[in-house]
């Protein structure tokens, strides 16, 4: 891992910002006056990986530089998985059929397994199941940016219905819905690194909760003043005054098995 400042333009997200979200997150950095957890950039793309709202924060603040962490995004320790979707509120699975007919997409009723093999094949764009029944979702063959489009379309139909959608990892989610904490939940499928890497440069972006990186180590509490990233320094000098600010103190890591603040954290597995 290589800790740096970088220009902020120079950087690529890869998934949806949420506006409000970005917003409290400028306010806190700027109420804090030190930019606090590095983001986590792979090495050779500049793709963002973790942090993406933070360089929207970052950006709506007026920031040139942004502290980041840059990680070799080919090493296998650095995994890639989806996040499913919980359905809260979802009255029947007898509505469904319908509801995915009114995207313009077909239900069809199959086992979990079933499903799960079709979603991941890339054969079906995504399945909703309950604690008794699986529907695997089918439309027209796209790339993995349009099935995640069309998953956004399924999650707003069941917000208009009344639904309300949260998000967890696939056993997280096999859980909840057995255990009746939900009643419903949405497989999704899992994007490659090459895809989230192809997309990101090209400009697109996926949508919210696309993507869930787990990484096995990261660097905590950088602390960047923020004069440093929006004052008048040049990317040169302010890299030279990370590098004394650095070698003056040892980093702080989290323990095991603990999380950063949910402000920051955005959803994302910590691990080392």
């Amino acid at each position: 891992m290589e800790i740096a400042l970088e220009e902020v333009g120079r950087l690529h997200i890869h998934e949806e910002i949420i506006p409000s979200v970005a917003e409290g997150l400028a306010e806190k950095m700027k109420a804090d006056g030190v930019f606090i957890h590095p983001i986590i950039v792979d090495e050779k793309s500049l793709v963002v990986l973790d942090g993406m709202h933070r360089v929207a924060a970052a950006n709506e603040i007026g920031y040139r530089f942004i502290p980041i962490c840059l990680v070799d995004y080919d090493n296998p320790n650095i995994i890639i998985g989806s996040w499913y979707r919980l359905i809260n509120g979802l009255p029947d699975m007898d509505l469904v059929p319908g509801m995915i007919g009114d995207l313009g997409l077909r239900a069809e009723a199959v086992p979990w397994d079933a499903a799960h093999e079709l979603v991941e094949g890339r054969r079906a764009i995504a399945a909703i199941f309950s604690k008794e029944e699986c529907f695997a979702i089918n439309g027209p063959r796209a790339g993995i940016k349009e099935t995640y489009d069309a998953i956004k379309g399924i999650e707003l139909e069941l917000a208009s219905k009344g639904c309300s959608i949260g998000y967890e990892d696939e056993e997280g989610a096999r859980e909840a819905v057995h255990s009746g904490k939900v009643p419903a939940s949405i497989m999704t499928p899992t994007i490659s690194k090459r895809e989230v890497v192809e997309t990101a440069l090209a400009g697109k972006v996926f949508i919210q909760k696309a993507t869930r990186h787990v990484i096995p180590a990261r660097p905590m509490f950088v602390n960047v003043p923020n004069e440093w990233l929006g004052g008048r320094l040049s990317l040169s000098e302010a890299n030279d005054r990370l590098v004394a600010l650095l070698s003056s103190r040892e980093l702080k890591r989290l323990p095991p098995g603990q999380v950063l603040d949910r402000r920051y954290r955005e959803e994302l597995y910590v691990f080392l």
